[in-house]
């Protein structure tokens, strides 16, 4: 049994990267919900029902967990999410117990792990939020814009956010012009800015 705490996201990764289904699953965060805990997030329950406080490091929010090798800092900051699951497993299955809401939580992790987690990849760039905004001649645009971030993304080895925000591609999509405004990382160097730049100025003319 794998004890987590809002497992879908792994689940996710798990399934479109690996092609992976996780099974046997214990998924802590239906019981925060049914409990209804003021503050939701996993440090702020560690802190709520443990009493241990973890220092919060905002940059592993968004981080790229699929770059090897990975950075020995995010791994000290993965272990210490886990550390503490355990002893918050029994904290919270007594309080379910205790407020009869056992069998309610069960179920729910059983909707957790029967979900189907698989992402067409043709279909991705329509989950994102703004893209039911634009027009049916945008949208066919956004969509050859988000496929030129996301090759560029793995050329980088970055989260494709970390490439081009999704508003300016969105705002690209609308207005070619856009491309003037848009600002990228140095990290980049000239050479690829001045290859995506090129990429997306093309789209934005309509060439093939």
């Amino acid at each position: 049994m794998k004890i987590m705490y809002d497992a879908s996201s792994d689940s996710s990764l798990l399934k479109n990267a690996c092609n992976i289904d996780m099974k046997s699953v214990l998924d802590l965060r239906p019981a925060v919900d049914l409990l209804k805990l003021d503050k939701q997030d996993l440090h702020s329950v560690i802190a709520s029902e443990l009493g241990v406080t973890l220092t919060k490091k905002a940059k592993f929010q968004r981080h790229n967990w699929m770059k090897r090798p990975i950075d020995k800092e995010a791994l000290e900051y993965a272990i210490n999410d886990v550390t503490y699951l355990f002893h918050l497993k029994d904290a919270l299955l007594k309080k379910l117990y205790a407020e009869n809401l056992l069998e309610m939580f069960i179920l729910k992790n059983l909707k957790v792990q029967n979900k189907d987690y698989f992402r067409d990849p043709e279909e991705k760039h329509r989950k994102l939020k703004g893209y039911h905004t634009l027009s049916d001649a945008q949208k066919r645009t956004f969509k050859k814009l988000f496929d030129i971030r996301e090759k560029y993304a793995k050329k980088c080895n970055l989260p494709a956010f970390n490439v081009i925000n999704t508003n300016d591609l969105l705002n690209l999509a609308r207005d070619a012009g856009y491309i003037d405004k848009i600002r990228f990382s140095r990290r980049f160097g000239d050479s690829l800015i001045q290859s995506m730049v090129e990429e997306l100025r093309n789209i934005g003319r309509g060439e093939r």
